[in-house]
């Protein structure tokens, strides 16, 4: 398969909230230092593992210009700012529209703030399904929506606290083998994890399995841990 048509974006926009005791209010939460470095920079080195030649667009809106300035000598990073919140779903529809992508584009999306590292060239395999998600064992599910899995598709999206609750959840980590299903959706403001729930009622998306480190770097609790993990630039 030819990787290099495929367009690479990251979620970037978050607030960090939940941070900001421990960043201040002047550094977007992908750009929380582990140990000397953004996390972004570690997120587009696991990508770069992967695919050394596309380009990635970081998706900002909060502090984009902290975002812009790191990476503006790098010519194959540009940042694709919202002026207003979007949501997950509204920021990957703004950067299509933007980049003027064709419903036959292929798209891998990731979530900037959350550290996992399952083989991306698996994910583009997984299944014959138009979409694709990672999802992470977790023993500590209580804290997440689940995933209900079976035969190596999601079957049901279900929620925190959910008598049915499983032990995957959501990676943040997705692949979609053409754009017509983003393409259909006409809201401009949206929730991509809501619209998957929706979408997963009729059509079951196919799904990687990853049973290995998982940090959600926007809780204080997590941002610690991934300071241990020894990551390098």
């Amino acid at each position: 398969m030819n990787t290099k048509n495929i367009s690479i974006f990251i979620l970037s926009g978050g607030f960090g909230t939940r941070l900001q005791g421990i960043l201040g209010k002047n550094t977007p939460k992908p750009m929380a230092d582990v140990n000397g470095v953004p996390f972004l920079v570690h997120k587009i080195t696991q990508i770069r593992n992967y695919f050394p030649d596309n380009h990635i667009y970081l998706l900002t809106h909060y502090l984009s210009e902290y975002i812009e300035k790191y990476f503006e000598q790098d010519v194959n990073i540009t940042c694709i700012k919202e002026d207003s919140p979007l949501g997950t779903g509204g920021s990957i529809k703004n950067a299509i529209n933007t980049l003027n992508l064709k419903k036959n584009d292929r798209l891998l999306v990731f979530n900037g703030d959350t550290y996992l590292n399952p083989d991306l060239k698996k994910l583009l395999h997984v299944t014959h399904n138009d979409i694709s998600i990672v999802a992470c064992f977790c023993k500590k599910s209580f804290r997440f929506n689940t995933l209900n899995i079976s035969n190596n598709k999601i079957v049901k999206f279900l929620d925190k606290g959910s008598s049915a609750s499983t032990n995957y959840i959501n990676g943040g980590c997705y692949y979609f083998d053409n754009l017509n299903y983003l393409k259909s959706i006409k809201s401009n403001i949206f929730s991509i994890e809501e619209k998957f729930k929706e979408l997963v009622a009729d059509t079951p998306i196919g799904v990687l399995t990853y049973n290995d480190i998982f940090i959600d770097i926007g809780v204080p609790e997590d941002y610690t841990k991934i300071q241990k993990l020894g990551l390098n630039e």
